[in-house]
């Protein structure tokens, strides 16, 4: 018999925050490993490349892949800024 405290009821708002904060980590990371595992699969062909007196793959591996991961990570800050805030909204609206 379940209770009002049951896990499977709650639909807090912090419960919620939860959900879309893994969501939000999980989809960031899944992005992140795909364009690593792109510039890894493509390596060869892109060596062929000369950008900037390097090989391309070089400079995507040395610079890109940093650079993206710190996209990711503003994108990130950004949307967890937007999630507490929405949260915020939802305890005081409570």
């Amino acid at each position: 018999m379940m209770n009002g405290n049951s896990p499977a009821r709650a639909n807090t708002p912090q419960l919620m925050f939860w959900k879309r904060t893994c969501q939000l980590t999980a989809g960031l990371l899944l992005v992140w490993f795909s364009l690593i595992m792109a510039a890894l699969f493509f390596a060869r062909e892109l060596a062929t490349i000369q950008w900037l007196g390097w090989n391309l793959s070089f400079y995507l591996a040395a610079q890109g892949l940093t650079l993206s991961f710190v996209i990711l990570i503003g994108i990130y800050a950004l949307a967890m800024r937007a999630l507490a805030r929405q949260l915020r909204n939802n305890r005081e609206h409570a």
